[in-house]
């Protein structure tokens, strides 16, 4: 990896990660899944060697994952989510518009 330069763009992926996951926690825009890539990073942090607060945060990640439905209750979630819906259950952007019964040729002349 540092043969090749994968430091030049990986950087600023991550930069760019971060302030993705941490705008969508402070607006509450898509609240889990901002927790899910959050919780990913801090394992991967993790995983690095990286020890200080990392275990504390990625409980808590954790925790809003799980509570994603209640936790979208208060930010931006609260329009996002019946918009969007989950996927057993499509809001109403997702939902398919039924064009209802075929018409009938009526009887034959």
């Amino acid at each position: 990896m540092l043969d090749n330069r994968w430091y030049d763009w990986f950087g600023a992926l991550i930069a760019y990660g971060e302030l993705l996951v941490g705008v969508g926690l402070i607006v509450g825009g898509l609240t889990g899944i901002a927790a899910f890539f959050g919780a990913l990073m801090n394992m991967s942090f993790m995983l690095a060697g990286s020890a200080s607060t990392n275990p504390i945060l990625f409980t808590l990640s954790i925790l809003l994952v799980l509570a994603w439905r209640v936790a979208g209750l208060i930010g931006l979630d609260r329009w996002l989510l019946p918009a969007l819906g989950a996927p057993w259950a499509p809001g109403r952007v997702g939902r398919r518009v039924s064009a209802g019964p075929a018409p009938s040729a009526g009887p034959a002349d």
